[in-house]
């Protein structure tokens, strides 16, 4: 239960990947984007692209236990 609860964030990056992927595809089927859908296109773009890189450095420190 512990290494659970100490690990809860990891998890929640690993959960929001495909929301994150959801987000850009509705973005990207948006064809007139005001300037602010831009900045939720980009936010979607970073935070997938974060979220992956933090799982594969989560899963690589916990193989190398």
């Amino acid at each position: 239960m512990k290494s659970f609860i100490s690990n809860i964030s990891h998890y929640g990056d690993i959960l929001a990947i495909p929301f994150f992927a959801l987000i850009i595809l509705y973005f990207y089927k948006i064809e007139n984007k005001t300037p602010i859908e831009y900045v939720l296109y980009v936010f979607g773009i970073f935070g997938f692209l974060l979220d992956i890189l933090y799982t594969y450095l989560f899963f690589q420190k916990n193989n190398n236990k």
